[in-house]
């Protein structure tokens, strides 16, 4: 099996089979400086994944990362420097702990006879050239530290071909060398334990929301892409409202909303197919914070069965700041589809496949 398709191996390439001809924008490729030495290895340091995704509503005190100083740029090994682990650190998975769900790094440590891998990582990258033909990969390439027994350790530069990959010996020599220790390191946290044991998102959209995309339509050329086609708009099926007899439970997560702005839409474009005013609601979209979660019981749940026949709720635009999101449970077994209610603001209740409606009164103030 090629070092590309181990889980636990080197970088891994998507390949889109997509052929770029005629790339001569590539950039030169130019060899790296020599690699700054520090103190020990770190796969957490907050300059390694700058594509870690934080979520609203997470402490601040729970990126770890920013609790370490940023990692050298990478760069050629010294002649003199004699390596006895090198340390692999692919960022990808997560992990559980008592505060919730995290980002995390997995570091492999490599350990061996490190003459390959001197001689793989001192090959200069290769030139572009004029005429230049690449697939369009995207390559998750590991940070790749190296550290000698004094604990002194550097980030390896990855030899680059002439499209921007790596090079190939640099692998084959990674795999070659004994890996004697797995593990898995805490980034940044995702998701609270409260949350994660609800089974709540840490951000929804507000329930108004389920109206505007539920009447959304597609876009298609029945005739082809052919010049001056014009797009039709095919409607969406309507949702199926969703049965909630015999219903006996439910999860609540509730989420609080700060009110953003209206955004300048005098400038915005019309697109075909969407009139003005579903398309200025979609560039003014509001998403609530994950705030708290509770549950309803058998009692309380029975008056969801009612929400289906409820009258539907008059026009209003006040906005909420805080909303639940209510998962039905029958027999101890989730429902696919949430009910919403609106906690404050026009306080109504959103079913798919249905208008906005009224909820009872008694729901919302179980709800409160």
């Amino acid at each position: 099996m090629s070092h590309r398709a181990r889980t636990a191996g080197g970088a891994v390439a998507i390949t889109l089979a997509i052929l770029l001809s005629g790339c001569a924008g590539l950039p030169a490729a130019t060899d790296a400086p020599i690699a700054h030495l520090v103190e020990g290895v770190d796969c957490q340091a907050p300059n390694l994944n700058l594509d870690i995704a934080v979520q609203e509503g997470v402490p601040t005190q729970t990126d770890l990362t920013a609790e370490h100083p940023a990692a050298p740029e990478p760069g050629r090994v010294p002649t003199d420097f004699n390596p006895v682990a090198a340390y692999r650190c692919t960022f990808f998975g997560s992990l559980d702990d008592a505060q919730g769900r995290w980002s995390a790094v997995q570091v492999e440590t490599l350990e061996g006879d490190f003459g390959a891998l001197l001689s793989a990582l001192a090959e200069p990258s290769d030139q572009a050239g004029p005429n230049q033909a690449c697939t369009a990969d995207m390559e998750l390439v590991p940070t790749l530290w190296l550290q000698n027994s004094n604990g002194e350790a550097l980030r390896a530069a990855w030899p680059r071909t002439s499209c921007g990959k790596t090079k190939p010996a640099t692998h084959t020599a990674l795999d070659e060398l004994e890996l004697t220790d797995t593990t898995l390191l805490p980034l940044v946290l995702q998701v609270t334990r409260e949350a994660l044991d609800a089974n709540c998102a840490m951000t929804a959209g507000t329930p108004e929301q389920s109206l505007l995309f539920g009447g959304m339509g597609l876009q298609t050329f029945p005739d082809g892409m052919s010049d001056g086609a014009e797009p039709t708009t095919i409607p969406a099926s309507p949702a199926e409202a969703p049965s909630l007899a015999g219903v006996d439970g439910a999860s609540v997560c509730v989420y609080t909303v700060d009110l953003q702005q209206d955004p300048d839409l005098s400038e915005l474009n019309s697109v075909a197919g969407i009139d003005d005013l579903a398309l200025g609601a979609m560039m003014n979209l509001q998403f609530g914070t994950f705030a708290g979660a509770s549950t309803l019981e058998a009692d309380a749940a029975s008056l969801l069965a009612a929400a289906a026949s409820a009258s539907q709720a008059p026009e209003c635009s006040t906005d909420p700041t805080r909303f639940a999101v209510l998962w039905p449970e029958r027999a101890g077994t989730r429902l696919d589809t949430s009910i919403q209610v609106e906690l404050d603001g026009c306080q109504r209740l959103f079913l798919p496949g249905s208008h906005a409606l009224v909820p009872a009164p008694e729901l919302l103030n179980i709800l409160q």
